[in-house]
C-alpha cells in the first residue's frame, strides 16, 4: 500500500486522466512506451485553467510519475519479448529433437534391413516375404 501526499493529488489525478494518452511505438520488435502525449495534457481542462506557475509545478510532478510508469511499462514489454524469445528457442529445440529422432529411426530401419540383407521383392510375392 502506498500513501499520496495531499499536495500531489492534483498531479496524480491528472496523470490518471491521461491514462489513454500514451505515445507508443510498435514494430517488429514489440511495443515501447515513449511517454504521455503532452498535447492532450496541455488541452485538458484541469491543466489549461491553471496559471503558468501552477502548470509548471504540476507538469514537473506529472513527469516524475511518468518516468516511473515508463520504467514499469517498458520493463513489462521487455520481459514479454524475452519470454517470447525463450518460447521460440524451446520450440526450435523441440523441432531439432523431433528431427533427430526421425533421422535415428530411419537410420535404424536401414541398419535392420542391411543386417537382414532384405531385398525388396516384386509385388507378386506375399506381404512380409523376404529373401535372406
Amino acid at each position: 500500500m502506498f500513501e499520496v501526499w495531499e499536495e500531489h493529488w492534483p498531479a496524480l489525478e491528472l496523470f490518471l486522466a491521461m491514462r489513454t494518452q500514451w505515445r507508443v511505438v510498435a514494430g517488429m520488435g514489440g511495443a515501447h512506451h515513449q511517454g504521455i502525449d503532452y498535447t492532450a495534457l496541455y488541452g485538458h481542462p484541469k491543466f489549461a485553467r491553471l496559471s503558468y506557475d501552477e502548470q509548471d509545478a504540476l507538469l514537473g510532478q506529472i513527469q516524475h510519475i511518468e518516468a516511473g510508469a515508463l520504467d514499469a511499462l517498458n520493463e513489462q514489454h521487455r520481459l514479454a519479448e524475452q519470454e517470447a524469445e525463450e518460447k521460440h528457442h524451446v520450440a526450435q529445440i523441440i523441432e531439432a529433437r523431433a528431427e533427430l529422432g526421425y533421422q535415428l529411426e530411419s537410420q535404424h530401419r536401414i541398419n535392420v534391413m542391411e543386417l537382414m540383407n532384405v531385398q525388396h521383392l516384386p509385388s507378386c510375392y506375399q506381404e512380409g516375404a523376404f529373401v535372406a
